[in-house]
């Protein structure tokens, strides 16, 4: 799945698990719940909603609402955990701290002092 395919084609954000979930219409096109929220019209105990890719108009009860009426389209929704999770897994270059930085007169430094003198391990005899 392209990065186009995890975002909505309405207002071009990226899907997400929290704000900006994939919900699937009955003609099974998927777009953000925000949008789907915009686009919907109450009528009666009804909210419609006209797919702007195919104007097939779906129905849900209004007492269910939007997000309660309609499905999770989970294929992206598998995605976006995957998508954030590879971003997660890049390495990041972590530069050290200039010298100036590093060999600040304080705390520190008396303590890296003091334990330099201190051997790691005492020989037995």
């Amino acid at each position: 799945m392209t990065c186009d395919e995890l975002e909505c084609i309405i207002c071009c954000n990226e899907y997400s698990r929290t704000r900006r979930v994939p919900r699937v219409l009955h003609c099974h096109h998927t777009f953000c719940a925000p949008c789907l929220e915009k686009m919907s019209n109450l009528q009666g105990a009804i909210y419609t909603v006209s797919c702007p890719l195919c104007r097939w108009v779906t129905c849900v009860q209004a007492r269910l609402s939007l997000s309660g009426g309609l499905w999770i389209d989970t294929e992206k929704w598998d995605q976006i955990i995957e998508h954030k999770n590879l971003e997660r897994q890049q390495p990041q270059l972590v530069q050290p701290p200039p010298l100036s930085c590093r060999r600040r007169p304080g705390v520190f430094s008396g303590l890296q002092r003091l334990l330099s003198c201190v051997p790691l391990h005492q020989q037995s005899c």
